[in-house]
C-alpha cells in the first residue's frame, strides 16, 4: 500500500509510540575467531574436516519419518500477519576443555558436547583445524555480540508475543533472565526449551508454518538444512516435541531466509536453492552414542526443474518465482537481505544509490524489480512497488568503494523482523536513549523507514558485530503464528485514481476483501477518513466469504466537482469472529498504518484499480493441497530424558537406538570406567561413583 504522508507529523511528535526507547551501552566484542565461526555462510577462512557420505541403511536416517502425508489443505501467511511466538537463541561460546578462557581456542559444535576444534594465533591469522574433540558450551550474555540476542528477545515481548528461547543447559534459563534484568529488560513472556545447537541461524534451520484445515492449526514444513549444523537442522523436530505443533519433513535443501510468501499461493525465492541442491550430501546420523560414527546421508542431486517443482507444489501453488542471486550479498544469496512485504499486493525493495550504478548487483537488482513487479498477484493486478528501502553506509556516513567492500560487511536495514505491531530493526550506529541510532546517516535512513511502515514501533538494534556474517534480524528469527486467525484478504485501492465510470448513471466506489475465520464472521466493516482525524464506519455486507459494499462518491467529493489536486482518502478494514476476536487490516490500522488513495480527475478510470467481488471465492483458490507425495509427517517422540540418551539421541539422529558405555553426566564418552568421584552415565542410566 501506499502509506499517506499527511498523517505522519502526528506520529512523529510523539517518538515514544514510534520507537522502544531502549539505550543500548557499548559492550565488549567476543573473540574473532568465535564470532568467525559463528558466520551465516562458511566461506573458506578455516579448514572443515571432511564428511563421512554414505547410503545408510533405512532406520538409521535421520529424517525416517514413517506418518502419513497431510490431506488438508493449506495456506502460508505472510510475514505481516500476528504471530504468538518467535523462536530465537541466545550467543553461544563453545570451548575447548583445558584451554576456556583461552580466546585463541574455539570449537563449532557438531552433536552434545562434541565438535570441530579450532586455533588461531591473531585476528589476521587463518584458524587451525585441530581435529575434533569434546567441547564445552558457554551462553554469551556481556558481549554486544550476546547483548543484542537479549535485546531482541525484549523486543519480541514488546510486541505482545513470547519469545520461545533454545538453551543449551537448563541453568542458561537463570543466566539470561539475571542478564535482562540487570539490563532492565522484559523477560515475563518467554518459554525456554533446552536442545543442543550448532548457531543461531534459526530463519534458516526452522520450519515454515502453515495453516491447515477448517479450523486453521498450525503445521510446520521442515526442509533439509545445512549438513554440518545437525543440531540446527533438527530444530522443526525439536518444536514438535516441545510444542506439539505437528511437523512435516520435505527432502528439499531450502532456507528460510530465501523464502517470502504472499499469504495466497504466491512465492518469491532465489537461484541460491538451485545451489543448494546440487551437491548429495543430506542429513547427518550416527549410533547416539560415539562420535565416531557420524556421518551422512547421501541425497539425490536435484535439478532446477526438479526444484521449481517442489516449491510450486507446496508453498507457491498459485505463482513460483525464483530471480537471480546477488554475487555480493555476504554470500546467501537470500531474498531477505533486500525484498519484504507488509500485504499480498506490493512488495519493499532496498535501493542501491546511484553511484553504485555499475555494480553488476546494481543491475541484478534493477532485473529482479522488473520480474517481480510485472508478476501479477491473487487479484490479477501487478505487485505495486511499496517504496524503497535505505541502503546501509560504513561507519562514518560514506558509500562503499567497490562491490567487492560492501559484500564483505553486507549491511541491511531490509533484514528486520515484524512482529505484531512492532519492527525489530538493525541499525548500524549505537542506540540512544530515545531508541535511535545515533550517528546522523543511520537516524536519517531509519525515518525514512518509519515512513515506509507507520503505525510500527521500531524497536533498533545496533548490528554491526554482524557485519559480514551475512544476515542480521530476520536471519536469527523465525514466527509462529497466532492462534484463531482471523483471515482479510483485500484488493487496496491505492494511488492516484478516477473511480468515475464513464456514462454510468451512479457513481461509487467499491470495496470488498474475502474474510474467513475457523468460527465464522460476526461482522465488518469499513473505516475511512478524508483527514486522518474525522472518521466514518460502513457495515459491510456479508456474501459467504465475500465481505463487501459501495459507497457514493458524493460521500467523499460532497456532491462537488473532483478538485484537480485530488481528494486524498485513507481506510481500513476491520473484521470479528463470532469466537470474539477482532483484527483489523492492515494490522496496525489503529495505531497509523492505513490503506490511502488520490481520488483525482487527472487520470482515466482503470477497473483494475477496484474490486467489484461479491461473490464468495471457492476454498480452493485460497487454500491449497500441498502434493502428498511430496512431504512426509515426522513421527519422532522426544526420548526419555535419562542421561546420555537424552542428550544424545534426541539430536542428530530422529531415530531411537540404544546407548552403551561410560560418559559424563555432560554426554562426554570416557571410554573406561572412571576412577574419580561423581555423577556419570553407565549404559544409559545414572551412575554413582563414590
Amino acid at each position: 500500500m501506499k502509506h499517506f504522508t499527511k498523517l505522519l507529523t502526528i506520529l512523529l511528535l510523539n517518538l515514544a509510540f514510534s520507537t522502544a526507547a531502549v539505550a543500548q551501552p557499548t559492550v565488549k566484542r567476543a573473540s574473532s575467531l568465535s564470532r568467525l565461526l559463528h558466520k551465516h555462510v562458511y566461506q573458506g577462512e578455516y579448514e572443515r574436516p571432511a564428511l563421512k557420505v554414505e547410503n545408510p541403511s533405512p532406520r538409521s536416517g535421520a529424517r525416517n519419518a514413517l506418518g502419513a502425508p497431510l490431506n488438508d489443505r493449506v495456506w502460508f501467511p505472510g510475514e505481516w500477519e500476528e504471530v504468538k511466538a518467535i523462536v530465537v537463541s541466545p550467543r553461544y561460546n563453545f570451548l575447548v576443555p583445558s584451554h576456556e578462557g583461552d580466546e585463541h581456542y574455539y570449537a563449532h559444535q557438531t552433536v552434545k558436547n562434541w565438535g570441530d576444534q579450532y586455533y588461531l594465533e591473531s585476528k589476521q591469522s587463518k584458524p587451525v583445524f585441530l581435529g575434533q574433540g569434546p567441547c564445552k558450551s558457554a551462553v554469551d550474555v556481556e558481549t554486544a555480540d550476546g547483548m543484542l540476542h537479549l535485546y531482541l528477545m525484549d523486543g519480541i515481548q514488546k510486541s505482545g508475543a513470547e519469545a520461545w528461547v533454545r538453551i543449551e543447559e537448563a541453568g542458561d534459563e537463570a543466566i539470561i533472565r539475571t542478564a535482562m534484568e540487570k539490563a532492565g529488560l522484559q523477560n515475563d513472556k518467554m518459554k525456554f526449551f533446552v536442545a543442543p545447537g550448532n548457531g543461531f541461524w534459526f530463519r534458516d534451520c526452522g520450519p515454515i508454518c502453515f495453516y491447515y484445515g477448517d479450523d486453521d492449526k498450525i503445521g510446520m514444513l521442515d526442509f533439509l538444512y545445512d549438513p554440518s549444523r545437525p543440531c540446527d537442522d533438527l530444530l522443526p523436530s525439536v518444536l514438535h516435541w516441545k510444542f506439539g505443533i505437528p511437523n512435516y519433513l520435505v527432502d528439499l535443501a531450502w532456507e528460510g531466509g530465501n523464502c517470502l510468501v504472499d499469504g495466497i499461493g504466491g512465492l518469491v525465492t532465489s537461484t541460491a536453492t538451485y545451489k543448494h541442491n546440487t551437491d548429495t550430501i543430506g542429513s547427518m546420523y550416527w549410533d547416539g552414542v560415539d562420535p565416531a560414527t557420524i556421518k551422512y546421508k547421501k541425497k539425490e542431486s536435484l535439478s532446477p526443474s526438479d526444484v521449481k517443482y517442489v516449491l510450486s507444489n507446496l508453498l507457491g501453488q498459485r505463482q513460483t518465482t525464483i530471480v537471480p542471486t546477488l554475487n555480493y550479498d555476504g554470500g546467501t544469496g537470500h531474498i531477505d537481505l533486500y525484498l519484504d512485504a507488509t500485504d499480498e499486493n506490493s512488495f519493499y525493495m532496498a535501493q542501491m544509490p546511484e553511484a553504485n550504478e555499475g555494480w553488476s548487483d546494481y543491475d541484478i537488482a534493477v532485473g529482479n524489480s522488473a520480474i517481480l513487479f510485472n508478476k501479477r498477484n491473487f487479484f490479477g493486478r501487478k505487485y505495486y512497488d511499496n517504496g524503497a528501502l535505505p541502503f546501509p553506509a560504513k561507519d562514518d556516513g560514506s558509500g562503499w568503494d567497490t562491490e567487492e567492500e560492501y559484500g564483505e560487511v553486507s549491511r541491511t536495514y531490509a533484514n528486520h523482523l515484524i512482529c505484531n505491531d512492532h519492527i525489530m530493526q538493525p541499525c548500524f550506529s549505537p542506540v540512544g536513549a530515545d531508541g535511535m541510532p545515533t550517528a546522523a546517516w543511520d537516524r536519517k535512513n531509519i525515518e525514512k523507514m518509519q515512513k515506509l511502515y507507520p503505525g510500527y514501533t521500531f524497536y533498533c538494534i545496533d548490528m554491526r558485530t554482524f557485519d559480514g556474517s551475512g544476515g542480521s534480524i530476520h536471519c536469527i528469527t523465525k514466527q509462529i503464528p497466532a492462534d484463531n486467525p482471523v483471515r482479510i484478504i483485500h484488493k487496496n485501492i491505492y494511488g492516484d485514481v478516477n473511480p468515475v465510470i464513464p456514462d454510468a448513471e451512479k457513481q461509487y466506489i467499491p470495496f470488498s476483501a474475502i474474510i474467513t475465520n475457523k468460527s465464522g464472521i460476526k461482522e465488518a466493516k469499513l473505516y475511512y477518513s478524508l483527514d486522518g482525524k474525522q472518521w466514518n464506519d460502513v457495515s459491510l455486507t456479508a456474501n459467504g466469504n465475500c465481505w463487501h459494499t459501495n459507497i457514493d462518491l458524493d460521500k467523499f467529493t460532497g456532491g462537488q466537482t473532483i478538485p484537480a489536486d485530488g481528494i486524498q482518502v485513507y481506510y481500513y478494514l476491520a473484521a470479528t469472529s463470532n469466537n470474539g476476536k477482532t483484527v483489523t487490516k492492515p494490522i496496525n490500522a489503529q495505531k497509523g498504518s492505513l490503506y490511502d488513495f488520490n481520488i483525482t480527475s487527472s487520470v482515466k478510470y482503470d477497473q483494475n484499480m477496484f474490486d467489484y467481488a461479491t461473490e464468495p471465492i471457492a476454498v480452493d483458490q485460497i487454500k491449497f493441497q500441498p502434493l502428498s507425495q511430496l512431504m512426509r509427517e515426522d513421527t519422532s517422540v522426544e526420548p526419555t530424558p535419562t542421561g546420555i540418551v537424552e542428550v544424545k539421541e534426541s539430536y542428530g539422529n530422529r531415530s531411537s537406538r540404544p546407548s552403551s558405555g561410560w560418559y559424563t553426566i555432560g554426554g562426554m564418552p570416557l571410554g573406561t570406567q572412571p576412577s574419580a568421584k561423581g555423577i556419570y552415565i553407565f549404559n544409559g542410566k545414572k551412575v554413582v561413583i563414590k
